[in-house]
């Protein structure tokens, strides 16, 4: 059920970016005159993300705006969801934190990451067509250990690429999940590793 519901959240969100048509392009490159004149573009500063009442704690780049759903009856009872929409390069970010079943509070074996991928392909082959996974690997990011999970899918005949990273702490399950179209396959996986390099426990 969370990857259902946290999938869900990320459905609504894309499906109002500009997506369709490869709305993800490559501006003309200015000419070396042009580029030596451009006045300086400030970089925008990364926008920090709190997980688990700050026990957890990410980055996202500065282009990214939060439009989680701020009333509590939008919530699932025990649920949290937040999303983060990137509408310049139609990429989204969600978060969930659920409860963990009983005895299952931090556990990272095998066994239990093996579990939590069957279910996370499962809610992924009932939001979206032609869902293929294309990697599983247990990184470790901020000294903690990890599901992540990457896929290729599609959404209104969008091509998609996926990301889901998955772990247990304190008590709960807290799910990341990364989708950008096909076409941005590069800034995906910049995206991703800016995610896992940030990330720190508290």
């Amino acid at each position: 059920m969370r990857y259902t519901i946290i999938t869900s959240l990320l459905i609504l969100a894309a499906s109002a970016l500009p997506i369709a048509g490869g709305a993800t392009q490559t501006p003309a490159s200015p000419t070396p005159d042009a580029a030596a004149n451009a006045p300086a573009v400030a970089a925008k500063q990364d926008i920090s993300v709190s997980v688990l009442d700050g026990k957890i704690t990410l980055r996202l780049p500065g282009d990214f705006v939060d439009q989680s759903r701020k009333d509590a009856a939008g919530q699932n009872s025990g649920v949290v969801v937040s999303l983060y929409v990137n509408k310049s390069r139609s990429q989204v970010v969600g978060i969930s934190e659920v409860p963990t079943a009983a005895g299952d509070a931090n556990d990272t074996s095998d066994d239990a990451f093996n579990k939590m991928a069957q279910g996370a392909f499962s809610g992924l082959k009932t939001q979206f067509n032609h869902v293929t996974k294309t990697g599983q690997t247990t990184p470790v990011a901020g000294g903690h250990k990890f599901l992540r999970i990457d896929s290729k899918q599609e959404m209104k005949g969008e091509a998609m690429m996926g990301t889901i990273l998955v772990t247990p702490y304190s008590a709960r399950v807290v799910t990341l999940q990364i989708l950008t179209p096909e076409s941005g396959a590069s800034g995906h996986d910049l995206l991703v590793k800016h995610i896992l390099d940030s990330i720190a426990f508290h």
